[in-house]
């Protein structure tokens, strides 16, 4: 900044200033200098968190908003980076996770004749972001950089990319008004749609609250809680979003995940109402999107009109979770749930108790994941946060971890593989004073395990647990469901993960007996600096979810 004047840089943070951001991810690039620059000079205000790689500055990005329940920002350089930060931008589309990525694009007068580094990011970007918006002229930074980043949380939140050519960036100066930042919007339930929900509500016998994502984004856990003890119901959470309700609350019902389990489908085919809030609906949550039934009634809670054109609903609330939570309850008050109702949650809650005890399955390694995760669950603190990559190892966690605390549990809502050690740096950044676990399978570590060393250099203190059965487990699993005993082109020959941290400069354990875990986690625990737990285990015990892993 000289004489009062600033260049188009300066004007981005200026306007990042604005919005409250407080963290970005990046990948340095070239065509953003004068943003670094203008990043360097306030770093009281904004921490810079460079990673090695833009698919995992994404992921970053999803943690923090995750944790943080804030958006962020991310910058990368041209169709390169614009191209490897595409995972990461679908991932949180798919999570509703706001974050604004800036890409530094070519001069203008070169667009349009396939110049070096050109592409064309309306098209490559609009089917998998919220939004794309392009800077025209030093005049509009501050105004498209704010618009974007409010974008990113209005209604229903996500990624939103903009645009910038490093022209603008680097060329004309001038003194630019920074727009003040907006008012958060509240979208409340209308009166009558909370009535007729409340008497449908009244005359079900077995209804089911289908607890989605934005319920967690709207930091709305305690109206879940006052909802679900008014009417008695049961809670299933959608994909992925385990630790938006207690998991011991009587009316946990557990995860609708890709594993439908027994007691999840019994509840399923007696439950005559579902309360959807705050879910978008997708095919994993609802099977492919075969888990309604004609006769079962439907209420759904969401504040983005489009969705509801996809689903028969017998009311529809257009409104955020927490205010529709809080209308319903308000509604109830005063009608006690049928004893009928409040058994045949219990019942249900039982079942998914019992199935989260380990034991069942009968283990062919020395390591058995089950006891891996009581041991855990003992051990750690229980606001850790678990940052778990994509694969089959996943959902020995996602079976048997209790999530007794909100804002625990991140994971690719996408099923994209290398989130595990960036959305783990994503959530300390966001959270410092909270232990985070980045949960990877061997092959998912190899894809974005090398964000260890930007761990190492941030001094982020995570703690990395590789689940190595030496293959891609869940394609295995596929491939030996379809075929028998066979595989092709999914064996990994992995490398001796506890040496490769010490590499990167962090501690190394390698764990081979159940036995041994413990005193590993304990170990890692106490280090103050990131440090890498290698699990070694038995190709035979991928899956938790029958009594035989292949």
């Amino acid at each position: 900044m000289t004489d009062g004047t600033m260049n188009g840089g300066e004007v981005l943070v200026a306007t990042l200033l604005s919005r409250d951001i407080d963290t970005v991810f990046f990948v340095p690039g070239g065509t953003y200098t004068t943003v670094l620059e203008a990043l360097s000079r306030v770093q009281n205000k904004i921490r810079s968190v460079p990673t090695r790689l833009e698919s995992s500055a994404g992921f970053a990005c999803d943690a923090y908003a995750g944790i943080k329940r804030k958006p962020t920002c991310m910058f990368v350089s041209r169709a390169p980076g614009a191209s490897n930060a595409a995972i990461g931008v679908h991932n949180a589309m798919q999570a509703s996770r706001p974050f604004v990525l800036f890409i530094a694009d070519i001069p203008k007068p070169l667009r349009g004749r396939e110049s070096f580094q050109e592409i064309d990011y309306h098209l490559m970007y609009e089917p998998v972001a919220k939004a794309v918006l392009d800077v025209d002229s030093f005049d509009d930074v501050a105004d498209t950089v704010a618009r974007a980043i409010d974008l990113s949380v209005s209604g229903r939140p996500g990624p939103v990319v903009c645009v910038v050519s490093t022209q603008i960036l680097d060329g004309d100066t001038g003194e630019p008004d920074i727009p003040k930042s907006t008012a958060p919007v509240r979208i409340g339930a209308d009166r009558k749609a909370v009535a007729e929900a409340a008497k449908l509500i009244e005359a079900s016998k077995h209804p089911i609250i289908l607890a989605g994502e934005l319920i967690a984004a709207e930091n709305a856990g305690a109206e879940l809680n006052q909802l679900a003890d008014a009417t008695g119901a049961g809670v299933l959470t959608a994909y992925r979003q385990q630790d938006v309700i207690d998991n011991l609350h009587p009316a946990h019902f557990g995860q609708l995940t890709l594993n439908r389990l027994p007691y999840q489908n019994e509840a399923l085919a007696e439950c005559d109402l579902i309360i959807s809030i705050g879910s978008r609906l997708d095919s994993a949550t609802t099977a492919n999107y075969t888990m309604f039934r004609d006769d079962q009634k439907m209420i759904m809670v969401y504040p983005d009109a489009s969705e509801f054109a996809a689903w028969q609903v017998d009311v529809a609330i257009g409104a955020q979770s927490g205010p529709a939570m809080e209308s319903l309850a308000e509604a109830l008050q005063g009608v006690e749930p049928p004893a009928e109702r409040i058994a045949w949650r219990d019942k249900v809650h039982a079942a998914e108790m019992a199935y989260a005890e380990p034991g069942e399955i009968e283990i062919a390694g020395d390591v058995d994941m089950a006891q891996i995760i009581t041991t855990l669950m003992e051990v750690a603190p229980r606001d850790a946060i678990h940052s778990s990559d994509a694969g089959t190892f996943g959902r020995w966690l996602h079976r048997y971890y209790r999530f007794r605390h909100p804002y625990c549990n991140l994971g690719p809502v996408s099923g994209a593989m290398g989130y595990g050690v960036p959305g783990a740096i994503g959530a300390q950044v966001a959270d410092p004073d909270r232990m985070v676990f980045a949960w990877c399978g061997d092959g998912g570590f190899l894809m974005t395990g090398q964000e260890a060393a930007a761990a190492v250099q941030e001094n982020l203190p995570i703690k990395i647990i590789v689940c190595d059965n030496s293959a891609w487990g869940s394609i295995l699993v596929t491939q030996n469901k379809r075929f028998g005993d066979w595989d092709f082109g999914t064996r990994l020959k992995s490398p001796d993960f506890a040496a490769l941290a010490v590499g990167y400069g962090m501690q190394g354990y390698t764990v081979r007996k159940t036995e041994e875990f413990a005193g590993a986690l304990k170990s890692a625990m106490a280090h103050e600096g990131p440090a890498l737990i290698h699990l070694v285990l038995d190709l035979r015990d991928t899956s938790p979810y029958s009594g035989s892993a292949r």
